[in-house]
């Protein structure tokens, strides 16, 4: 692994200066990062520049503000997880008795046959390349431009009433480059190499108007705001792929050296453009500082609701404060009491076009392609009940603290695309269906081992736990599922009565004393059939220990968390196993097979199965996934960080603070093969899977801090 993990570095500099009067205050900052990933050919370079202006005008009664902000970034290689274009794939793989070395420094070589570079590999298998041919040779890039516009005025009509208007443009044109040069593995490309380009521009303009109150009315004080506000955001671009088609010159990689332009994957993007018109007011009430009551209001008007009954959905919101200490005699040891209760309705629109989707959707060279996705007319808001109840207690001057909160959230109309009848013509329509309930506990616990100017130890714990359920679908639809399908050996889906995170998957046969069945040739049979549930991934409780501690100018920070409850599978660990290149497998080599509590089909029990066999059935793509979960329980220090403030006798260096961070330093428990929490996927259907994802790292880092 060493030979070709590197370490990672991350520089950041930034410089802010600003200037002003009780009139007009300027502000402007620059900042650079430049940073490389653990594995070769991964880069980052982002620059930063913002400037804002504010003024005070006609008495002050009317304060004008705008800025603006840049950014420009580029990242080279991203790390990919999966199977193809992926490194890890060859570099886990790669046989253990062969040396890689060689692969490294020569790993392209001529071909005599096309006179033409190639990659330099023991093994012709699809889903296995040269790592370092991969990161010179199969190279992606993503650059973004992003520039963010705000202004705002605000007057104040009274002392107890102003009235504010805001503005924003925000514009973000991200491109990205793939190129896969010629000798690639022929399933990611064809002879001569194949190219990928992709340009979109998405724009969000925002605006609101506001008029915000504060009066007070004897013991009672009322603030609040009304206003209305927009939002429009726009995404366009175009996309070009050469695809299998590939290009006519090897290792040019132009639009222009395309053999087809195949509208199937190359074109105009849909437009997709959304607009929002909203209305809302939020008021708070308070008597005599004991008693708080919050009430705040919303109604959307959304174009994704287009062609549908009802284009508009209105949420409210209600909570409820009293100050314990405020009205009833406690005793002298409770410095403060709060119980609050609250309850909010959130809605959210689906996304664009589904209810009235484009007949034809655009593609190049003047084709189109057919919309194979059903009108959905009937469409509905996805809405989410929130119920919160807590109380918040402190004692003894302030310096034990306790804060316990009760939460439960139903969200309801999720947007769920499902198979059609071949009758209507449609591949897919859309339903409202779903009731997903999320309740738990939050509690916090914090207390001041140390108090005084000079020295000072805050400890605290957190606690948290969630239960997740499916309480309803649709008649329709006895389960849902986010990624995989039946036919696969492992999806991740949900149904009614089960939970958001669901994993099912295969497994192997047993008999009634629960068995593994071996059949004449000494190998598992694997259990027919529809997939099993195997496991969440998600954590069901956490824990963390923080820890704040300071003396004179010095101060020290450490938090230790663990997170229980989850599983997760491994399909790095399968191949691995398949190919016998793990450690399991080389163990089990070695012990003469594999030891199952296992029974043949003559009822005679089974001990020892071969390792060729055993793995070669259970491991793979298309082994057995219910073999590789794993608990995702982890213990880890989480973070720790030391600070110094160096007192100065200057009037140039007004301050200069220098520090030490460490985070993810050191695992206590881990019983996965990989740390859960570095994700295959940010989406929703492949969390808790582990397909040759980079592995997680430990990093340290120092800061200097000055200011003038």
């Amino acid at each position: 692994m060493s030979d070709f993990y590197q370490t990672g570095q991350n520089w950041t500099n930034a410089v802010n200066l600003s200037v002003g009067t009780d009139k007009a205050q300027s502000y402007f900052s620059y900042a650079n990062t430049a940073a490389k990933g653990i594995e070769p050919g991964n880069k980052l370079s982002r620059h930063n520049l913002t400037f804002k202006e504010t003024g005070h005008l006609f008495n002050d009664k009317l304060t004008a503000s705008a800025d603006v902000n840049y950014m420009t970034q580029q990242i080279d290689n991203m790390p990919l997880a999966g199977f193809y274009t992926n490194p890890l794939t060859g570099l886990y793989l790669f046989p253990r008795g062969l040396d890689i070395q060689p692969y490294k420094d020569n790993y392209e070589v001529l071909d005599p046959a096309t006179n033409r570079m190639t990659q330099h590999w023991p093994v012709s298998e699809d889903i296995q390349q040269n790592p370092w041919w991969i990161v010179h040779r199969n190279p992606n890039s993503l650059k973004r431009n992003r520039i963010l516009l705000n202004a705002s005025l605000r007057y104040d009509v009274a002392p107890w009433l102003n009235i504010q208007a805001r503005g924003s443009i925000d514009r973000i044109n991200d491109v990205y480059e793939q190129k896969l040069y010629d000798g690639s593995q022929p399933v990611i490309a064809p002879p001569n190499g194949a190219y990928t380009y992709r340009n979109s521009v998405n724009t969000q303009q925002y605006g609101d108007l506001i008029a915000n109150f504060n009066f007070p009315l004897n013991k009672f004080r009322i603030t609040g705001l009304a206003g209305a506000s927009i939002r429009d955001v726009k995404t366009t671009g175009e996309y070009f792929a050469s695809g299998q088609d590939g290009l006519y010159q090897p290792n040019v990689f132009t639009i222009q050296n395309f053999k087809v332009l195949n509208p199937l994957n190359s074109g105009t993007f849909q437009e997709k453009h959304g607009q929002w018109q909203s209305v809302f007011a939020s008021t708070n009430i308070s008597y005599d500082d004991w008693v708080y009551l919050d009430l705040t209001a919303r109604n959307d008007w959304a174009s994704n609701l287009a062609f549908t009954p009802d284009m508009n959905y209105f949420y409210p919101s209600v909570g409820l404060n009293f100050i314990l200490t405020r009205i009833l005699p406690l005793p002298e040891a409770v410095s403060y009491a709060k119980l609050r209760g609250s309850f909010a309705q959130v809605g959210n629109s689906p996304d664009s076009y589904m209810s009235h989707p484009a007949t034809f959707l655009p593609g190049a060279g003047g084709n189109a392609s057919l919309n194979t996705r059903a009108p959905f007319t009937t469409l509905k808001p996805e809405i989410t009940n929130s119920l919160e109840l807590g109380t918040e207690w402190r004692f003894f001057n302030n310096r034990l603290n306790f804060d316990f909160t009760f939460y439960k959230t139903n969200t309801k109309n999720q947007t769920l695309e499902i198979a059609a009848s071949q009758a209507t013509f449609y591949n897919t329509f859309y339903i409202n269906a779903g009731n997903i309930r999320n309740q738990g506990v939050e509690v916090m616990l914090g207390y001041d081992v140390f108090r005084s100017d000079q020295l000072s130890w805050h400890t605290g714990l957190n606690y948290s736990y969630n239960d997740n359920k499916v309480i309803a679908l649709d008649d329709r639809v006895p389960y849902f599922t986010l990624s995989g399908q039946s036919g696969t050996n492992y999806a991740s889906q949900f149904a009614v009565g089960g939970a958001f995170g669901d994993i099912y998957g295969t497994v192997l046969q047993r008999d009634a004393q629960g068995r593994v069945m071996i059949d004449n040739d000494g190998k598992p049979i694997v259990q027919s059939g529809d997939l099993v549930y195997l496991g969440n991934a998600n954590t069901r409780w956490q824990l963390g220990w923080n820890n704040n501690i300071s003396y004179k100018d010095l101060s020290l920070s450490f938090l230790v968390d663990g997170k229980f409850g989850g599983k997760v599978m491994s399909i790095t660990e399968a191949l691995l196993d398949q190919y016998g290149v793990s450690k399991a497998s080389g163990d089990a080599r070695n012990a003469g097979g594999v030891q199952v509590n296992g029974v043949d089909p003559q009822g005679r029990p089974v001990t020892t199965v071969d390792a060729e066999k055993w793995y070669q059935t259970v491991g793979g793509r298309n082994g057995v996934t219910g073999q590789y979960m794993y608990s995702a329980d982890v213990v880890r220090l989480r973070e720790v960080a030391l600070n110094y403030n160096i007192p100065l006798k200057t009037s140039f260096i007004k301050g200069l603070k220098v520090g030490l961070v460490g985070r993810n330093l050191v695992y206590f428990s881990k019983k996965a093969p990989f740390d859960p929490e570095v994700s295959m996927s940010t989406g929703n259907g492949l969390s808790g899977v582990d397909i040759f994802m980079p592995p997680a790292t430990r990093s340290f880092g120092f800061s200097l801090n000055a200011a003038f």
